[in-house]
């Protein structure tokens, strides 16, 4: 898991140093040498989506997103987890209707062309499908590792 979260970070930091690399660029050819180039602007929107979502990936994994957990740490730590599992099973749903969604727009807009680099749109939601796959498949371990955490909860009687 630490491979694939590793792979994840890698990846998001290389897709923000080559976009930050091409609004550099942008600025330089539009501003300084009076040349504007449509396709940097259209590669950095590619890859800010990349960087994006792949980095969704793994801040999902180390658990920095934001959270609201008034009522979690209210509960006695049985009910904290029967709650702390639906929730995840109820996430982990979600994430998988926005990878069915991502695999359906890839499809219906694999003949569209974007503007100025001319490649598939299908690219464009692979950032998509490629962020969220990461965070089912560490969802997945999370929700395995919370089962097993209640299982245990369970034996002991708390």
């Amino acid at each position: 898991m630490n491979r694939l979260v590793q792979a994840y970070d890698w990846a998001s930091l290389s897709c923000f140093v080559l976009m930050m690399s091409c609004v550099l660029l942008e600025v330089v050819t539009r501003n300084i040498i009076m040349v504007p180039t449509t396709w940097v602007e259209e590669l950095s929107r590619l890859l800010f989506i990349y960087t994006v979502f792949l980095g969704a990936a793994s801040a999902w994994y180390r658990g920095t997103h934001i959270i609201i957990d008034v009522l979690p740490r209210r509960l006695e730590k049985r009910p904290r987890l029967i709650l702390k599992l639906a929730v995840e099973c109820i996430t982990g749903i979600l994430m998988l209707c926005i990878t069915g969604g991502t695999v359906y727009m890839m499809t219906y807009n694999y003949d569209a062309v974007s503007t100025a680099l001319e490649i598939s749109l299908a690219y464009f939601y692979l950032g998509i499908f490629l962020g969220v796959g990461g965070i089912v498949i560490i969802h997945s371990m999370q929700i395995l590792y919370t089962i097993r955490e209640l299982a245990l909860s369970c034996r002991a009687g708390n």
